[in-house]
């Protein structure tokens, strides 16, 4: 099953959302970037010594096969010209990958950096670390079947003299100029979501803490495994996004909330507190949210719930109120409303759930001002009767 089919089969679909407009406009004075002529083998030197970097939170490097890399190695062969390449410039200088993570991971495998321990991370990268070897070439078949060593000297200079072009996103870009940034120049065959280009901004303790939040790693993220029935994937960052979307609306009250969805994700992660002992509050909360979510409605958590009794798909926007409500709940709150916790599950089905408003709220055009507002005030109401 592809990862999208195994998404849409556990996560109800958002829609009613793609004319959402962005109300968090930015001045096109922030924009830096500067286009700088490299080659192939300019950029290979940059992997080899760590000045480009591919984060292990990064999408998956490896969606290409072993066909489609061949190809592209094939293309620097003929000299053929390739895509641009998006890569984000650090405080330390360093280059992370935005676009063009596969032309950059074929080229990893192929040349084999990660032999003799020449890169750190390359278990993220390559399946046992071995070299590329090329098959079901079109033009320069004689090469079938030969690896990076095995080809004569002047077909390798060939390729390390491949001209290429680099967009480079200057470092102090504002966060919400450089998503936006990436969301147009992702149009690629091989798109990044949403939150795969969160991960590429904000990489270090934002999405570190991020990861925990999710990782069977931690008491926190087995609560979320748990609560969700392990129904979430973890291919395409879908996990991750789930904690951001509870990042976000713990760390900015909702009637903050500007659309589009996107676009506020990305102010929630740049809200993600640095301080250690905050890191551990959140984390305390949101484990606690998950368990009381799992004891209220068990394996129909965060799933609407019908009179059929037909499991039905993980909700988002119900993933969002259940896991920030929940989360700050203080003892005394707490224990009200798990001693009534039958009743509260039977009240939201029959007269919450099925409310109109609040049902569009959590059905159709999820990422509305209009939409946000009516299901966190709704539910924060309905809760409020349980916990006060």
């Amino acid at each position: 099953m592809n990862i999208n089919a195994k998404t849409k089969d556990t996560i109800e679909l958002e829609e009613g959302n793609d004319d959402v407009i962005t109300e968090m406009p930015f001045s096109p004075n922030d924009i830096s970037i500067s286009i700088i002529p490299r080659t192939i083998g300019q950029i290979v030197d940059m992997l080899r010594y760590g000045e480009i970097q591919i984060p292990a939170y990064q999408r998956l490097p490896d969606l290409w096969n072993e066909k489609k890399k061949s190809r592209f190695i094939e293309s620097l062969m003929l000299g053929l010209p390739i895509p641009l390449f998006y890569f984000d410039e650090g405080a330390d200088k360093k280059w992370r990958v935005i676009d063009g993570l596969q032309r950059i991971s074929t080229l990893q495998h192929f040349i084999n950096l990660c032999d003799a321990g020449q890169l750190k991370g390359c278990e993220n990268i390559t399946k046992e670390n071995q070299p590329l070897v090329l098959k079901d070439l079109e033009f320069k078949t004689e090469f079938n079947g030969e690896t990076w060593t095995g080809l004569p000297r002047d077909i390798q200079r060939r390729i390390e003299t491949n001209q290429v072009t680099i967009n480079l996103i200057g470092k102090g870009t504002p966060e919400e100029v450089k998503y936006n940034i990436f969301s147009r120049i992702n149009q690629g065959s091989e798109t990044l979501r949403a939150q795969e280009i969160r991960t590429a901004i904000f990489q270090g303790y934002r999405i570190q803490f991020v990861e925990k939040l999710v990782s069977s790693r931690t008491e926190a993220g087995r609560s979320f495994l748990k609560a969700t029935d392990n129904s979430v994937p973890t291919n395409r960052q879908e996990d991750l996004d789930f904690a951001t979307r509870f990042l976000s609306f713990y760390l900015i009250d909702f009637e903050k909330y500007e659309p589009d969805m996107d676009s506020f994700l990305t102010v929630g992660t740049k809200s993600i507190p640095k301080n250690k002992s905050e890191q551990e509050r959140i984390l305390a909360d949101f484990k606690k949210a998950m368990k009381i979510s799992y004891q209220i409605f068990g394996t129909n958590t965060f799933r609407k719930i019908t009179s059929d009794n037909q499991r039905n798909r993980i909700n988002k926007s119900l993933f969002e109120l259940f896991s920030v409500y929940f989360a700050r709940l203080n003892a005394e709150e707490l224990n009200k409303l798990l001693k009534q916790k039958e009743s509260f599950k039977e009240e939201f089905v029959l007269k919450l759930q099925y409310l109109p408003s609040f049902w569009a709220g959590i059905t159709t055009g999820t990422a509305t001002k209009d939409s946000v507002q009516k299901r966190h005030r709704l539910f924060k109401e309905f809760l409020n009767t349980y916990t006060q």
